[in-house]
């Protein structure tokens, strides 16, 4: 039999620092990319998906003033078009590595997750590509 206690008090509580795990993410962003090391992929551009997640690090003023040391995603959404207009980028690997790097320079930023797809690299494929995860230096 399961019991049910009600138990207002959480209302109260407060996350260890530790514990936080907040999170900033864009899914699905969809940019045009001059991108890949094949000959065939050399002055043109091709569909390439973002999915982004950055762990936050605590900030005690969130709840009075909730606005302070923000992580914008359309700062990030608008970084990684900058960094996309500056011409080819041979390998997936490289662009996740750098927008990681892009989103790693916010002050709360403590973790990055980035996927980068190539979404028309092969017909039998929705989409291709890789995942990094990378952490602030301590």
């Amino acid at each position: 039999m399961l019991k049910v206690y009600e138990n207002t008090s959480h209302t109260n509580l407060k996350p260890a620092k530790s514990a936080i795990n907040d999170q900033v993410f864009i899914e699905g962003l969809v940019l045009q990319a001059q991108i890949g090391v094949f000959e065939s992929e050399r002055g043109i551009e091709q569909p390439v998906r973002f999915d982004i997640s950055v762990d936050l690090g605590f900030l005690e003023n969130t709840i009075t003033d909730p606005t302070q040391n923000i992580l914008r995603y359309d700062y990030i959404v608008e970084d990684v078009k900058k960094l996309l207009s500056k011409g080819h980028i041979d390998l997936v690997e490289t662009l996740a590595e750098s927008v990681a790097e892009i989103c790693l320079l916010y002050d709360r930023a403590e973790q990055a997750t980035v996927s980068v797809s190539k979404l028309s690299a092969f017909a039998e494929a929705e989409a291709v590509g890789v995942r990094i995860t990378r952490y602030r230096d301590a």
